[in-house]
């Protein structure tokens, strides 16, 4: 069997290499301008992996859970890999990141956070095959089998009717989750069973609120899971990580948003001046948050899954650090972009395709070890308090300019002379020549007579 120093040196090199880098982009921040201070942490990402440390009073969330994940005898077999060896299917990277997942997860003592960090980890978990045995397992659902469900064709009865129309119209926009040669059975099928999946999830948990952009994470799930273990899938992660995005508003996730800002404030201040300048908040980030990046990416299932993977073994607000990095890394094409806020939040909004994903992942952790949502919720406060103020101010002079058109339109209608009919203007022009057509005949007349 592999040794423990070999099935981890995937994770120690991408973590070393991304540490440099990070580093190195500090080095190039502008001491003009504000940052805050803020205590490092000593220890490292690759400490974790490599020596055990005990991250726990630094980095609560990301601490390594040693809790065992197999209870007994229940260690899995893990699923054959169908043409694994084949080189059209996997790259060789993919192959061995396999090998290190097989060797791993049948190990009686193998604990959550190592778990977790074979998905967090370069190339997560692959392929959707492994996914359906590890994904259940990082969620903490029983290792035996799951419950069957029936009654699902009736199950949109029991929520609000709104609801069930509002979840009919987005599954309808679906499409993009299935391929372009599927046919019209199969999307017909994708529909009943994405609609089903999640009516019961909401049926079961009645304090959660459906949002536009939790069918693409639960189209994802259906994918991945099929219907009947994706409904405990995605109840999980309902649960787990998306529950603030249920609430019955989104006050909580707009501030939340803010991180980006107290994040890119010390990554890359002279960015977030800029995007201050233009007077955008982080706004153009909640469909990714929202959605794990499923709405962007759903054609490309390959990346999608893989995020899932990152997202599934992270901290709940990991999305956000992610979103940060992509836009220091977005930096120049940012500065590039005509300086107001529709040209800069439509380019925000629009995520290239060719992002270096296994690089933004790894800075991200690094992100957040650095920079852990406990040191910095102040100055997230902060932003929010400032975006609440500004959206005051511009309530205010859409008011007063509002009343001043009223003005103004009152005051065109006292100064305006009252217009005679056209009826009225008709005849009196008729009457106007009349007359002088009669004068006028009179003085010719009157003339001939006297001659």
């Amino acid at each position: 069997m592999d040794t423990e120093e070999d099935k981890f040196t995937l994770i120690q090199t991408e973590v070393r290499t991304s540490k440099s880098k990070v580093n190195s982009a500090a080095d190039k921040k502008s001491p003009t301008l504000r940052r805050r201070n803020v205590i490092d942490t000593s220890a490292t990402w690759s400490d974790v992996v490599e020596n055990g440390v005990d991250q726990s009073k630094i980095i609560n969330e990301m601490a390594l859970d040693t809790e065992k994940v197999w209870i007994a005898d229940t260690v899995p077999q893990m699923p054959e890999i169908p043409d694994l060896n084949s080189p059209e299917v996997f790259t060789q990277r993919e192959r061995m990141k396999i090998k290190v997942i097989q060797g791993t997860v049948v190990e009686k003592n193998l604990t959550f956070g190592r778990l977790k960090l074979l998905g967090v980890s370069s190339e997560g978990f692959v392929c959707d095959d492994v996914r359906r045995e590890l994904w259940p397992k990082l969620l903490r659902l029983p290792d035996q089998e799951l419950p069957f469900v029936g009654g699902l064709e009736t199950v949109h009865t029991r929520i609000p009717s709104e609801v069930y129309q509002q979840i009919l119209k987005d599954v309808a926009r679906s499409g993009g989750h299935l391929s372009p040669k599927a046919t019209v059975q199969e999307i017909q099928l994708f529909h009943e069973e994405l609609t089903q999946l999640m009516c019961w999830v909401l049926y079961r948990n009645p304090h959660l609120n459906y949002y536009q952009g939790y069918n693409d994470v639960a189209a994802t799930i259906l994918i991945v899971m099929g219907l009947q273990r994706g409904l405990y899938i995605l109840e999980r992660i309902s649960l787990i990580f998306l529950e603030r995005f249920m609430e019955k508003t989104m006050e909580k996730v707009n501030q939340e948003l803010f991180y980006i800002f107290a994040l890119l404030e010390r990554e890359h201040p002279t960015l977030l001046e800029h995007l201050e300048n233009v007077e955008l908040f982080p706004h153009f980030a909640l469909a990714e948050y929202t959605t794990w990046y499923a709405h962007k990416y759903a054609e490309n299932r390959k990346l999608l899954h893989r995020l899932f993977d990152y997202f599934l073994g992270s901290p709940t607000l990991m999305p956000l650090y992610l979103s940060t990095i992509i836009v220091a890394h977005r930096a120049t094409e940012i500065f590039n972009t005509t300086p107001d806020m529709g040209h800069t939040h439509k380019v925000l909004c629009t995520l290239p395709e060719d992002l270096p994903f296994e690089t933004l992942l790894v800075n991200a952790t690094n992100l957040y070890r650095q920079y852990p949502p406990e040191s910095i919720k102040n100055d997230v406060r902060d932003y929010d308090f400032k975006r609440r103020r500004k959206e005051q101010e511009w309530k205010a002079k859409a008011e007063e300019n509002r009343l001043e058109r009223e003005r103004q339109r009152k005051l065109r209608i006292v100064q305006s002379q009252p217009r005679i009919p056209y009826r009225i203007r008709s005849y009196k022009t008729i009457t106007v020549v009349t007359i002088l057509a009669l004068g006028l005949y009179a003085f010719l007349k009157t003339s001939s007579g006297l001659n």
